[in-house]
């Protein structure tokens, strides 16, 4: 038998009112345990959520990761700031990088960088690594040695021998020396997980690790020494557990140290600064005229996790800026301080849940729990301005009223909600773990709001006491008597003359936004970081190690596969030679560098560096003679040499950069398929970019359709009218179209990060309507015309439906400030979505509703759930 809504009501309003004390207690206590969890989440960013590891070009990437390394590496830069230009010094100060101080520094933080959490230390280069070799011709044939030798002493000539291996090596220069060879780079692969334990890396104590040992060692005058208070085996008393250059201050008694020596069970020891003192010391590494860069994902996480700590603070702001509203809107400070309590609740319940389901809270999805709190106000104003009218109006106690507001927003605002949650899972077709980590995150909370707001938030209602109830009802009508005058007036948006211009300047809006679509770019838009501002220290850092090295900061890797020994195949070598002459002069292209290149060098030394003889031999002895110089650690073949990488540098990382260089290399591989050699994309960090893209581009438009699709799915059940879905869904998909077209021309990209925001500004648009909706449909049931029903509409739902957005815009405006570009381009679509959305609802609606009854009376076809 089909529920009516009246059935449903009969049989939830005795299950929340019938025993309200009791179920308040146990929702009450749930809360409290929840509120324990939500306290102990921890940050939780990962470098493969961030890529979609079902895309083809990251099964290749995997499949060759251990091989050649992954893409997420960290990148130092030491940079000489003074002294004398490389060869115009003389002892142990040849000038740039060749001095005794500055190979000293290099060595440090090369060794440094060797024992930072999650590096993996088969893939750690610099000068003083390995597998940085030169090749020299000598009397009885070719000399392979390291560039710094393992006896290396910063004598004179050893400083000299060095700077004559880094001028002989080939492909050093441009990338691990500078152009100008005053730096030097330092490049570390890092591990997800610990090949023992499984543990997921840290990626902001990583970051903190980054800054301390290895920037703040050279530019700090000051190194801190850490002590324990009382023994602690294997340590004693007194016994000096690190050494760092940051000074914690009052933040000490909250920090974690990881001590050197591991416990009898090899495990790791972690000591908090509460059982530590500290005394400062001369830094006796205190290098002024160094400077050190550093660009990696995990440094971008750990920038990121600093500035979001500026969220809290927004946090705190956008509450205080709600709560002044609120009180102004329900001229009681009591009042006002339930819908918010609500939504913090709801934020709390998110957040438990969250860690309950073995999950933590990723900075780039820092939105979610902001927006649960803005939804959860949206409803419980709606709430408020029903029950303040009940009291002021009809004269109702606070436990009537609020059954009377129960029985006339549950059902709206509840399917209202599960439409939001519906429509926030449709992210999960976007093949992104961070994207469905956010997905996930919203219906939780979206859940959550369910039980805070249409739960939790009613029985609080009725134990509500007024201190002057008159004096309430005297100021809410009062307030009712202004916005009848505003809701008159916009109601005439009914009227023919109104309703056309209305839709008329909507059409050129979405003309506008249609016409600007196609310009949308799908990936970064700029060539530093999004994430970060363009003056922030890592993208100036990005911006210094681009202009200085060869290599720049960004790295498709094309993994040529043929078959076993395919390097000492004459043709197969031709054929990846001729790929890499055919990037070379491709634009967007800096770089590239490949196992036939260096073999071609090899073969030109042994005839004198003549140009002709720099050519790839065909047989097969004379491509093992080559090949075989070649180290097996240099990332540029497997074992078994069936699969050689062809690392790619771009000049940036922009989306069109990107696409044009994928297809340039599609092309070459199809129109080489004969060959016998597949050119196989992508690893390096253009190649997760590359992916990233794709996937976007290709669920972009289905996450978008289905969005809607279930909002117009619910719509209809819920009235089961054409009219309400044409009504309601149209404003939705305008705001849409048009935050795409804004997005083009602002020029912000489509990602990861931006793309949950059409989503989430859909769904708290789609509450206004339906709260609106749900009144208009009263109304016109009572027999009223469409104006007065709008009017009526309006005035029960509309100023609920205005204050909240207000609201909203204002504390989202606070956004633009941040020190995270993506989080202030959040914040200008969000201020956006919910500006249009508002305009949707009071001003689209009617003249759509208008539209409407001209095909067909309104009143007959506006039903209520289920008649």
């Amino acid at each position: 038998m089909r529920l009516t809504a009246e059935g449903i009501l009969r049989f939830v309003i005795p299950l929340v009112y019938g025993r309200r004390r009791l179920n308040f207690a146990v929702l009450f206590m749930l809360t409290l345990f929840l509120g324990w969890h939500a306290i102990h989440l921890q940050p939780d960013a990962g470098f493969e959520k961030q890529i979609p590891l079902d895309h083809p070009y990251m099964k290749v990437f995997k499949k060759y990761e251990r091989a050649f390394g992954g893409a997420n590496l960290i990148s130092i830069a030491l940079f000489r700031t003074d002294g004398p230009a490389p060869g115009a010094g003389s002892g142990t100060d040849l000038g740039g990088i060749y001095s005794a101080d500055f190979l000293d520094k290099l060595r440090k933080l090369t060794d440094a960088t060797f024992f930072l959490p999650g590096v993996d230390r088969a893939h750690v280069s610099s000068l003083f690594t390995p597998d940085l070799t030169y090749l020299e011709v000598v009397e009885g044939g070719i000399d392979l040695g390291r560039i710094i030798p393992a006896n290396y002493q910063p004598t004179p000539a050893m400083i000299a021998q060095v700077k004559d291996h880094v001028g002989k090596a080939q492909g050093v220069i441009g990338r691990y020396v500078s152009l100008d060879q005053r730096g030097a780079m330092i490049v570390a692969a890092l591990l997800e997980r610990h090949p023992v334990t499984g543990a997921k890396l840290d990626y902001h104590r990583l970051a903190d690790q980054l800054e301390d040992q290895l920037r703040r060692r050279l530019s700090s005058p000051t190194r801190y020494v850490y002590r324990l208070t009382r023994d602690r085996p294997p340590y004693r008393q007194g016994d000096v557990i690190w050494r760092g250059y940051t000074d914690y201050g009052w933040r000490l008694p909250f920090q974690r140290f990881e001590a050197e020596k591991k416990d009898a069970d090899g495990r790791a020891i972690f000591v908090s600064g509460c059982e530590l003192t500290v005394a400062a010391e001369p830094n006796p590494d205190y290098s002024p005229q160094l400077r050190v860069a550093i660009i990696g994902f995990a440094k971008v996480v750990g920038d990121v996790t600093d500035a979001s700590l500026q969220v809290i603070g927004f946090f705190f702001v956008a509450m205080v800026a709600v709560v002044a509203l609120l009180w102004l809107f329900c001229g009681s400070l009591r009042l006002s301080l339930l819908p918010l309590s609500a939504a913090l609740t709801a934020v709390v319940w998110e957040l438990g849940l969250l860690r309950l389901a073995g999950l933590g809270l990723d900075p780039f999805a820092i939105l979610v729990p902001f927006l649960i709190l803005s939804i959860g106000v949206s409803h419980g104003v709606q709430y408020i301005n029903a029950w303040g009218m009940a009291v002021a109006e009809q004269g109702r106690d606070a436990y009537q009223a609020s059954v009377d507001s129960f029985r006339r927003l549950f059902l709206p605002g509840t399917v209202a909600i599960l439409t939001n949650v519906i429509g926030f899972a449709t992210l999960m077709f976007i093949h992104i773990g961070i994207v469905r980590e956010m997905a996930l995150n919203a219906a939780m909370g979206m859940a959550a709001v369910i039980v805070t707001n249409k739960i939790m938030l009613p029985i609080a209602l009725t134990w509500v006491r007024l201190g002057d109830a008159e004096k309430f009802a005297r100021a809410q009508r009062r307030r009712l008597a202004v916005g009848d005058r505003l809701w008159s007036r916009v109601a005439g948006i009914t009227r023919p003359r109104y309703a056309l211009l209305t839709l008329t300047g909507a059409a050129v809006a979405l003309a506008w936004a249609i016409h600007m679509y196609p310009q949308l770019i799908i990936g970064d838009a700029q060539a530093g970081v999004p994430e970060l501002k363009p003056d922030s220290r890592y993208n100036r850092d990005a911006r210094l190690i681009a202009r200085e090295f060869d290599i720049g900061v960004d790295v498709l890797k094309v993994i040529a596969q043929t078959h076993a020994y395919g390097c000492l195949d004459g043709r197969a070598m031709q054929t990846i030679d001729r790929f890499v002459w055919h990037l070379q002069n491709t634009p967007g292209v800096r770089s590239v560098l490949s196992l036939p290149q260096l073999a071609r060098q090899i073969r030109g030394l042994l005839y004198e560096g003549s140009p002709k003889w720099m050519v790839l031999p065909r047989n097969r002895p004379a491509l093992a003679m080559l090949t075989g110089r070649v180290p097996s650690d240099s990332g540029l073949q497997n074992a078994d040499c069936s699969a050689m990488p062809v690392l790619i540098f771009t000049a940036d990382h922009r989306a069109a950069t990107i696409a044009h260089l994928i297809a340039a290399v599609k092309r070459y591989n199809l129109e080489n398929l004969k060959t016998g050699v597949n050119f196989a994309l992508a690893s390096g960090n253009v190649g997760v970019m590359a992916a990233t893209n794709e996937e976007i581009r290709a669920r972009e438009i289905v996450v978008i359709v289905w969005v809607h699709l279930t909002l117009l799915a619910f719509v209809w059940l819920s009235f089961r009218s054409w009219a309400a879905a044409v009504c309601i869904i149209t404003p939705l998909v305008t705001t849409s179209l048009l935050t795409y077209g804004l997005m083009a021309w602002l020029g912000i990209g489509m990602k990861s990060a931006t793309l949950p925001v059409a989503a989430f500004g859909v769904g708290i648009g789609v509450d206004d309507g339906i709260y609106l909706w749900g009144a208009l449909t009263a109304a016109l049931s009572a027999g009223a015309d469409l104006r007065e029903a709008f009017r009526l509409a309006l005035r029960a739902a509309g100023k609920a439906t205005t204050f909240t957005s207000l609201a909203l815009i204002a504390s989202v405006a606070t956004w633009l400030f941040s020190g995270l570009q993506f989080q202030a381009d959040m914040g200008l679509l969000l201020v956006f979505m919910f500006t249009a959305n508002l305009l949707g609802a009071i001003f689209m609606m009617p003249a759509l509703g208008w539209l409407c009854q001209l095909v067909g009376p309104l009143q007959a076809r506006a039903g209520l759930l289920v008649k």
